[in-house]
């Protein structure tokens, strides 16, 4: 090949891993996806090299000629599941078909600056869903989960505003998390709210939402899968994320300090029995409202409820037994993600949407609110507190990790155990339809 076309395929390479590593997806896939659509042309055995906002490939020639190497600068894009959806599909068709090289830049050109599938305004009301079907999860009322729905919404405008002005995520998320602690606030220092409502479950279900946004499950998947240096970057984003939300709750604490209204800690309630089957339903409902948020296609925000119903039950269902969090945590986060590789072919959708979305109910939220504000409280227990919440978060990101990892295992033993049920289905199918095609041929023949 001359370097022209060389150079060529490594642009159309590049713009995959730009698209996929800034719809969030794991480092690894990216990283398969580029050597895959570089092979299909035949740049095989190519180096890829991935930080956390930049793409290098280099194609070695040998001694003959220098190695062809360029760079591509990630930008950090908006959630949209469907163009993640979009540049999958469009990377597999090139390694199945190996279009020319100048009509899949047509396409990449399409993708890059289509618009969201969606209104703004129905995300809007998807972050909504997902803050009020999760603080139904912590034990809000019906009006607290009310409340928690209108605050995120408003706290969503808000912050679309700043982001129009470029205003960092740090401070972003500083403005948020004392919107969504003073909202509270005000609500109880005017007498609006009955004096023993909690306020916990609307600052914690704000907190789920402002961190679902970003890549944990993805940076967790990086460390396992060997990129330690991207996984190291989307971390600093959560740290960073988590410090401005500690600071936004500090500031509307100290405020309602002065109002007169003083927020404490409140204790853990056990988990009952007949609350379950309410926990499930707003566990589905919160992961189908992130999908759409994140401008997911319906049939994903299905799959996501299904992941999130099936992460919800198997994590307080455990909890009924007095398991370990942490291991809860880790138990509901496999099998979302087992459920969830196993759900996307059949859908047509990318496992990663379904879950992402399908372990946000399972978020430690308030576990991170607790911390937040005893620290700001002075409280010695804060650093144990804010450390179960690191476990919880770690024992979903692995979690979600091992299920795809188990899912070709569990689709081979389902494939062998229902192989004969199959057969048999499809011998009383012909049997069936036997009349019927004879019936044609006759026609035919006529």
């Amino acid at each position: 090949m001359d370097e022209a076309h060389v150079r060529r395929i490594l642009d159309v390479s590049l713009r995959f891993g730009q698209l996929l590593l800034g719809s969030q997806a794991g480092t690894a896939d990216v990283a398969s996806s580029i050597g895959a659509v570089a092979s299909a042309y035949g740049l095989a055995h190519i180096q890829v090299d991935i930080t956390g906002n930049s793409i290098t490939v280099s194609i070695p020639r040998g001694v003959p000629g220098a190695p062809v190497t360029a760079m591509y600068m990630v930008q950090t894009r908006s959630l949209d599941y469907t163009r993640l959806q979009l540049t999958t599909d469009l990377a597999r068709h090139v390694v199945d078909t190996t279009p020319e090289p100048e009509w899949v830049q047509r396409q990449l050109d399409n993708l890059e600056h289509a618009r969201h599938p969606y209104p703004r305004w129905v995300s809007t009301l998807g972050w909504a869903g997902m803050a009020g079907g999760f603080s139904v999860l912590i034990g809000a009322v019906p009006l607290v989960a009310l409340i928690a729905a209108v605050t995120t919404a408003f706290i969503d405008r808000v912050g679309r505003v700043l982001n129009r002005y470029r205003v960092p995520l740090l401070f972003q998320q500083v403005v948020a998390s004392a919107l969504a602690t003073g909202v509270v606030i005000f609500l109880h220092s005017v007498g609006w709210l009955p004096a023993h409502t909690p306020i916990s479950p609307v600052v914690a279900a704000n907190i789920v939402v402002l961190l679902s946004g970003l890549a944990t499950v993805g940076s967790f998947q990086d460390a396992i899968t060997g990129y330690q240096l991207t996984a190291l970057s989307r971390m600093m984003d959560i740290l960073l994320s988590s410090a401005g939300i500690l600071v936004g709750i500090s500031i509307a604490v100290r405020i309602g300090g002065l109002a007169g209204v003083f927020v404490r800690v409140n204790p853990v309630t056990p988990v009952a029995a007949l609350s379950v089957p309410v926990y499930v339903v707003a566990g589905a409902f919160g992961a189908a409202a992130a999908a759409i948020a994140g401008y997911a296609p319906v049939r994903a925000a299905f799959a996501a409820a299904i992941a999130g119903s099936t992460a919800t039950l198997l994590f307080f269902g455990l909890q009924l037994v007095d398991a370990d969090p942490i291991a809860s945590s880790f138990a509901a986060a496999a099998a979302t993600g087992l459920v969830g590789t196993l759900l996307a072919p059949r859908l047509k959708v990318t496992p990663l949407v379904i879950i992402t979305a399908g372990i946000v109910p399972l978020v430690p939220g308030l576990t991170l609110y607790r911390g937040f504000v005893k620290l700001v409280n002075g409280s010695p227990t804060a650093p144990a507190t804010i450390g179960m919440a690191a476990g919880l978060a770690l024992a979903l990101g692995a979690g979600a990790v091992l299920g795809p990892l188990l899912a070709p295992s569990v689709r081979r033993e389902l494939v062998k155990s229902l192989g004969p049920v199959r057969n048999r289905r499809v011998r009383r199918g012909l049997a069936l339809r036997l009349p019927q095609l004879a019936g044609i041929s006759r026609l035919r023949g006529r």
